[in-house]
Protein backbone atom coordinates (compact mmCIF):
# COMPACT_ATOMS: atom_id res chain seq x y z
CA UNK A 1 0.00 0.00 0.00
CA UNK A 2 1.07 3.61 -0.72
CA UNK A 3 -1.37 5.66 0.86
CA UNK A 4 -1.12 6.25 4.55
CA UNK A 5 -4.68 7.40 5.77
CA UNK A 6 -4.78 10.84 7.58
CA UNK A 7 -7.40 11.08 10.56
CA UNK A 8 -9.31 14.74 9.68
CA UNK A 9 -9.21 15.44 13.55
CA UNK A 10 -5.32 15.29 13.54
CA UNK A 11 -2.50 13.37 13.57
CA UNK A 12 -0.58 11.27 15.98
CA UNK A 13 2.75 11.49 17.11
CA UNK A 14 3.38 7.90 16.32
CA UNK A 15 1.85 7.81 13.10
CA UNK A 16 3.42 11.29 12.08
CA UNK A 17 7.00 9.61 12.57
CA UNK A 18 5.90 6.41 9.89
CA UNK A 19 5.20 8.51 7.22
CA UNK A 20 8.39 10.53 7.07
CA UNK A 21 10.54 6.91 7.59
CA UNK A 22 8.59 6.46 4.45
CA UNK A 23 8.45 9.32 2.31
CA UNK A 24 10.76 9.74 -0.58
CA UNK A 25 14.06 12.03 -0.68
CA UNK A 26 13.66 15.09 -0.21
CA UNK A 27 14.29 17.62 -3.81
CA UNK A 28 17.27 18.78 -3.84
CA UNK A 29 16.93 22.30 -5.29
CA UNK A 30 19.67 25.03 -6.38
CA UNK A 31 19.20 28.07 -4.41
CA UNK A 32 17.55 25.81 -1.21
CA UNK A 33 18.56 23.45 1.56
CA UNK A 34 16.20 21.09 3.17
CA UNK A 35 15.86 21.25 6.86
CA UNK A 36 13.00 18.67 7.64
CA UNK A 37 9.47 17.85 7.56
CA UNK A 38 7.04 20.09 9.29
CA UNK A 39 3.10 19.28 10.53
CA UNK A 40 0.95 22.55 9.91
CA UNK A 41 -2.61 23.51 10.44
CA UNK A 42 -3.86 23.94 6.87
CA UNK A 43 -4.89 27.50 7.77
CA UNK A 44 -1.44 29.11 8.74
CA UNK A 45 -0.46 28.07 5.46
CA UNK A 46 0.18 31.38 3.35
CA UNK A 47 -1.05 31.48 -0.22
CA UNK A 48 -1.50 34.71 -1.04
CA UNK A 49 1.00 38.03 -1.46
CA UNK A 50 1.06 41.30 -0.14
CA UNK A 51 -1.88 42.18 -3.16
CA UNK A 52 -3.80 39.50 -2.13
CA UNK A 53 -3.00 37.05 -5.34
CA UNK A 54 -2.38 33.43 -5.17
CA UNK A 55 1.71 33.50 -4.45
CA UNK A 56 2.03 30.91 -7.59
CA UNK A 57 4.58 32.90 -9.63
CA UNK A 58 5.56 30.57 -12.82
CA UNK A 59 2.02 28.81 -13.21
CA UNK A 60 -0.76 30.29 -15.21
CA UNK A 61 -2.82 27.57 -14.66
CA UNK A 62 -2.28 24.50 -12.10
CA UNK A 63 -4.12 21.34 -12.52
CA UNK A 64 -7.78 22.91 -11.63
CA UNK A 65 -10.43 21.42 -10.08
CA UNK A 66 -8.91 17.86 -10.57
CA UNK A 67 -11.30 15.11 -10.10
CA UNK A 68 -8.33 12.65 -9.84
CA UNK A 69 -6.65 14.69 -7.22
CA UNK A 70 -9.52 14.48 -5.00
CA UNK A 71 -10.14 10.81 -5.10
CA UNK A 72 -5.94 10.37 -4.58
CA UNK A 73 -6.66 12.70 -1.08
CA UNK A 74 -9.16 11.36 0.14
CA UNK A 75 -7.29 7.59 0.19
CA UNK A 76 -4.54 10.26 2.75
CA UNK A 77 -1.26 10.86 1.83
CA UNK A 78 0.36 9.02 -1.13
CA UNK A 79 4.09 8.24 0.49
CA UNK A 80 5.88 7.63 -2.60
CA UNK A 81 5.23 11.23 -4.00
CA UNK A 82 6.63 14.09 -2.64
CA UNK A 83 5.23 16.41 -0.28
CA UNK A 84 3.91 19.97 -0.64
CA UNK A 85 7.29 22.37 -0.20
CA UNK A 86 7.12 25.60 2.26
CA UNK A 87 9.79 28.56 3.37
CA UNK A 88 10.19 30.08 6.53
CA UNK A 89 6.97 31.39 8.01
CA UNK A 90 4.64 28.83 6.46
CA UNK A 91 4.72 30.48 2.93
CA UNK A 92 3.70 27.71 0.26
CA UNK A 93 5.99 27.47 -2.43
CA UNK A 94 4.03 24.43 -4.47
CA UNK A 95 1.19 22.43 -4.32
CA UNK A 96 -1.39 25.43 -4.47
CA UNK A 97 -4.35 23.51 -5.66
CA UNK A 98 -3.51 20.29 -3.25
CA UNK A 99 -3.48 23.04 -0.11
CA UNK A 100 -7.21 23.87 -1.02
CA UNK A 101 -8.13 20.84 -2.17
CA UNK A 102 -7.16 19.11 1.55
CA UNK A 103 -8.90 21.85 3.40
CA UNK A 104 -12.23 21.64 0.87
CA UNK A 105 -12.20 17.96 2.23
CA UNK A 106 -11.92 18.64 5.70
CA UNK A 107 -8.55 18.03 6.81
CA UNK A 108 -6.63 19.88 8.83
CA UNK A 109 -2.65 18.73 8.88
CA UNK A 110 -0.77 18.14 6.27
CA UNK A 111 3.19 17.60 6.45
CA UNK A 112 4.92 19.71 4.08
CA UNK A 113 8.89 20.11 3.31
CA UNK A 114 10.37 23.32 4.62
CA UNK A 115 13.51 24.62 2.86
CA UNK A 116 15.91 27.67 3.82
CA UNK A 117 17.68 29.61 1.45
CA UNK A 118 20.79 28.73 0.57
CA UNK A 119 22.95 31.37 -1.49
CA UNK A 120 26.05 29.26 -1.62
CA UNK A 121 24.30 26.53 -3.79
CA UNK A 122 22.93 28.90 -6.25
CA UNK A 123 23.11 28.98 -9.95
CA UNK A 124 24.45 31.66 -12.11
CA UNK A 125 20.83 32.63 -12.97
CA UNK A 126 19.75 33.12 -9.98
CA UNK A 127 20.40 36.68 -8.83
CA UNK A 128 17.80 37.47 -6.14
CA UNK A 129 15.40 35.48 -4.02
CA UNK A 130 12.66 35.95 -6.20
CA UNK A 131 14.58 33.88 -9.16
CA UNK A 132 15.64 31.38 -6.34
CA UNK A 133 11.81 30.79 -5.42
CA UNK A 134 10.77 30.54 -9.67
CA UNK A 135 13.20 28.18 -10.16
CA UNK A 136 11.66 25.82 -7.51
CA UNK A 137 8.40 27.11 -8.09
CA UNK A 138 9.59 25.41 -12.08
CA UNK A 139 11.30 22.69 -11.11
CA UNK A 140 8.63 20.99 -8.53
CA UNK A 141 6.22 19.56 -11.28
CA UNK A 142 6.51 15.91 -10.20
CA UNK A 143 4.68 15.27 -7.35
CA UNK A 144 1.05 13.84 -6.43
CA UNK A 145 -1.66 16.77 -7.53
CA UNK A 146 0.66 18.90 -9.66
CA UNK A 147 0.39 19.15 -13.28
CA UNK A 148 3.45 19.24 -15.35
CA UNK A 149 4.95 22.76 -16.07
CA UNK A 150 3.86 23.67 -19.69
CA UNK A 151 6.07 24.73 -22.29
CA UNK A 152 4.19 28.32 -22.84
CA UNK A 153 5.17 28.53 -18.71
CA UNK A 154 8.59 28.31 -19.33
CA UNK A 155 9.40 30.06 -22.22
CA UNK A 156 7.43 32.91 -19.65
CA UNK A 157 9.85 32.43 -17.09
CA UNK A 158 12.61 32.51 -19.63
CA UNK A 159 10.93 36.18 -20.69
CA UNK A 160 11.20 37.40 -17.23
CA UNK A 161 14.68 35.74 -16.17
CA UNK A 162 16.88 37.53 -19.38
CA UNK A 163 15.22 40.64 -19.85
CA UNK A 164 17.67 42.40 -17.98
CA UNK A 165 20.33 39.97 -18.31
CA UNK A 166 23.00 40.80 -21.64
CA UNK A 167 23.37 37.22 -22.78
CA UNK A 168 19.52 36.40 -24.25
CA UNK A 169 21.58 33.42 -26.55
CA UNK A 170 19.93 30.32 -27.24
CA UNK A 171 22.91 28.44 -25.47
CA UNK A 172 22.79 30.61 -22.13
CA UNK A 173 18.78 30.26 -22.41
CA UNK A 174 18.59 26.29 -22.78
CA UNK A 175 21.43 26.00 -20.11
CA UNK A 176 19.11 27.91 -17.45
CA UNK A 177 16.06 25.79 -18.53
CA UNK A 178 18.03 22.53 -17.77
CA UNK A 179 19.47 23.80 -14.14
CA UNK A 180 15.51 23.26 -13.36
CA UNK A 181 15.96 19.82 -13.83
CA UNK A 182 12.83 19.14 -16.04
CA UNK A 183 13.89 15.70 -17.61
CA UNK A 184 12.98 17.08 -21.00
CA UNK A 185 14.85 15.83 -24.28
CA UNK A 186 17.32 17.95 -25.90
CA UNK A 187 15.28 18.76 -28.57
CA UNK A 188 12.52 20.11 -26.59
CA UNK A 189 15.22 22.49 -24.49
CA UNK A 190 16.49 23.82 -27.98
CA UNK A 191 13.59 24.71 -29.46
CA UNK A 192 12.20 26.68 -26.43
CA UNK A 193 15.08 28.03 -26.00
CA UNK A 194 15.45 29.19 -29.82
CA UNK A 195 11.68 30.79 -29.19
CA UNK A 196 12.25 33.27 -26.11
CA UNK A 197 15.67 34.39 -27.77
CA UNK A 198 13.92 35.04 -30.94
CA UNK A 199 11.61 36.88 -28.74
CA UNK A 200 14.37 39.04 -27.54
CA UNK A 201 15.95 39.11 -30.81
CA UNK A 202 12.87 40.66 -32.87
CA UNK A 203 11.36 43.06 -30.28
CA UNK A 204 11.02 46.24 -31.58
CA UNK A 205 12.25 44.90 -34.87
CA UNK A 206 9.47 42.37 -35.81
CA UNK A 207 5.55 41.98 -34.89
CA UNK A 208 5.70 38.46 -33.51
CA UNK A 209 2.73 36.23 -34.85
CA UNK A 210 1.64 32.69 -33.83
CA UNK A 211 -0.53 30.50 -36.29
CA UNK A 212 -3.72 31.68 -34.04
CA UNK A 213 -2.52 35.42 -34.10
CA UNK A 214 -2.25 35.32 -37.65
CA UNK A 215 -5.65 33.83 -37.85
CA UNK A 216 -7.49 36.64 -35.99
CA UNK A 217 -5.59 39.07 -37.85
CA UNK A 218 -6.95 38.00 -41.36
CA UNK A 219 -10.19 37.49 -39.68
CA UNK A 220 -10.60 40.61 -38.41
CA UNK A 221 -9.86 42.36 -41.97
CA UNK A 222 -12.75 39.71 -43.48
CA UNK A 223 -9.85 38.15 -45.59
CA UNK A 224 -10.68 35.11 -47.16
CA UNK A 225 -7.81 33.04 -47.33
CA UNK A 226 -5.15 30.31 -46.15
CA UNK A 227 -2.17 31.24 -44.05
CA UNK A 228 1.35 30.06 -45.18
CA UNK A 229 4.17 30.31 -42.45
CA UNK A 230 7.43 31.18 -44.23
CA UNK A 231 9.18 30.10 -41.62
CA UNK A 232 12.15 27.88 -42.89
CA UNK A 233 11.30 28.84 -46.17
CA UNK A 234 13.10 26.12 -48.23
CA UNK A 235 14.87 24.37 -46.40
CA UNK A 236 11.80 23.44 -44.14
CA UNK A 237 9.37 22.76 -47.26
CA UNK A 238 6.63 20.95 -45.68
CA UNK A 239 4.29 23.99 -44.75
CA UNK A 240 5.53 24.84 -48.44
CA UNK A 241 4.42 21.22 -49.95
CA UNK A 242 1.20 20.81 -48.19
CA UNK A 243 -0.37 24.18 -49.09
CA UNK A 244 0.57 23.42 -52.48
CA UNK A 245 -1.48 20.00 -52.48
CA UNK A 246 -4.28 22.35 -51.56
CA UNK A 247 -4.04 24.33 -54.03
CA UNK A 248 -4.24 21.42 -56.54
CA UNK A 249 -7.23 20.38 -55.50
CA UNK A 250 -8.68 23.14 -55.58
CA UNK A 251 -7.74 23.93 -58.93
CA UNK A 252 -8.99 20.49 -60.08
CA UNK A 253 -12.17 20.95 -58.51
CA UNK A 254 -13.30 24.27 -58.55
CA UNK A 255 -10.60 25.64 -61.41
CA UNK A 256 -10.16 28.78 -59.75
CA UNK A 257 -7.63 30.45 -57.88
CA UNK A 258 -6.44 29.78 -54.17
CA UNK A 259 -5.63 32.64 -52.12
CA UNK A 260 -2.77 32.60 -49.73
CA UNK A 261 -1.44 35.03 -47.09
CA UNK A 262 1.98 34.91 -45.97
CA UNK A 263 3.54 34.97 -42.41
CA UNK A 264 6.23 33.73 -40.22
CA UNK A 265 6.24 32.95 -36.70
CA UNK A 266 9.83 32.77 -36.19
CA UNK A 267 11.73 35.75 -38.36
CA UNK A 268 14.18 38.16 -36.30
CA UNK A 269 14.64 40.56 -38.86
CA UNK A 270 13.68 42.78 -41.79
CA UNK A 271 15.76 41.38 -44.08
CA UNK A 272 15.19 37.45 -42.67
CA UNK A 273 11.40 38.24 -43.92
CA UNK A 274 11.95 39.71 -47.45
CA UNK A 275 14.38 36.37 -48.54
CA UNK A 276 11.61 33.79 -46.96
CA UNK A 277 8.56 35.46 -48.18
CA UNK A 278 11.03 35.55 -51.63
CA UNK A 279 11.61 32.12 -51.05
CA UNK A 280 8.65 30.69 -50.28
CA UNK A 281 7.18 32.18 -53.60
CA UNK A 282 9.84 31.42 -55.81
CA UNK A 283 9.23 27.43 -54.28
CA UNK A 284 5.97 27.61 -54.79
CA UNK A 285 6.56 28.57 -58.95
CA UNK A 286 9.66 25.55 -59.02
CA UNK A 287 6.77 23.11 -57.48
CA UNK A 288 3.77 24.59 -60.00
CA UNK A 289 6.45 24.48 -62.95
CA UNK A 290 7.45 20.69 -62.24
CA UNK A 291 3.68 19.39 -61.84
CA UNK A 292 3.17 20.97 -65.29
CA UNK A 293 6.70 19.13 -66.69
CA UNK A 294 5.60 15.87 -64.62
CA UNK A 295 2.01 15.92 -66.14
CA UNK A 296 3.21 16.24 -69.51
CA UNK A 297 6.20 13.30 -69.60
CA UNK A 298 3.18 10.99 -67.78
CA UNK A 299 1.17 11.36 -70.96
CA UNK A 300 4.03 10.59 -73.22
CA UNK A 301 5.44 7.57 -71.21
CA UNK A 302 2.25 6.07 -70.08
CA UNK A 303 3.71 2.79 -70.11
CA UNK A 304 6.59 3.75 -67.42
CA UNK A 305 5.59 3.44 -63.80
CA UNK A 306 7.04 6.65 -62.02
CA UNK A 307 7.41 4.34 -58.34
CA UNK A 308 8.22 1.03 -57.59
CA UNK A 309 7.89 0.06 -53.97
CA UNK A 310 10.18 -2.84 -54.26
CA UNK A 311 9.37 -4.27 -50.55
CA UNK A 312 9.18 -3.67 -47.06
CA UNK A 313 11.97 -4.04 -44.03
CA UNK A 314 10.83 -6.43 -42.62
CA UNK A 315 9.56 -5.15 -38.75
CA UNK A 316 6.66 -7.39 -37.33
CA UNK A 317 8.27 -9.92 -35.31
CA UNK A 318 6.98 -13.66 -36.31
CA UNK A 319 4.52 -12.16 -38.33
CA UNK A 320 6.17 -11.71 -41.72
CA UNK A 321 9.41 -13.45 -43.36
CA UNK A 322 11.69 -11.42 -45.53
CA UNK A 323 12.44 -13.17 -49.49
CA UNK A 324 15.84 -13.78 -50.77
CA UNK A 325 16.27 -9.86 -51.49
CA UNK A 326 16.01 -9.37 -47.59
CA UNK A 327 12.48 -7.50 -47.82
CA UNK A 328 9.05 -8.14 -47.25
CA UNK A 329 6.92 -8.86 -50.43
CA UNK A 330 3.49 -6.99 -50.35
CA UNK A 331 0.68 -7.87 -51.93
CA UNK A 332 -0.74 -4.32 -52.62
CA UNK A 333 -1.19 -3.49 -56.16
Amino acid sequence: MTFIAIPQDGVSKELREEIESKLPEPQKVPGWKFVGYRWRKLTQINTKDKNGNTDNTVRNSGTGDSEQLQISLKKGIDITKLTPSIYPNNNLINGFNRHKNLISLGYREWIFAEYVEDESSRTEFQENFEESLDDFRAASNKGDGQKVISDFEVEELGRKRFKNRQDRSKSKIAEWIRTLDLNWSSQKIEAISKRVSLDFERKGIIESYNRTEAQAYLNNLGIGADLLNTTGAKGDNTRVLRIYQQVMENFIKNKSTFDIVLFDSQVASHEDADNRRKETIEFLKELDQMVVEYTAARFTCQGVSPWNVRGAIPQKIGGEKANSSGLVELNVD
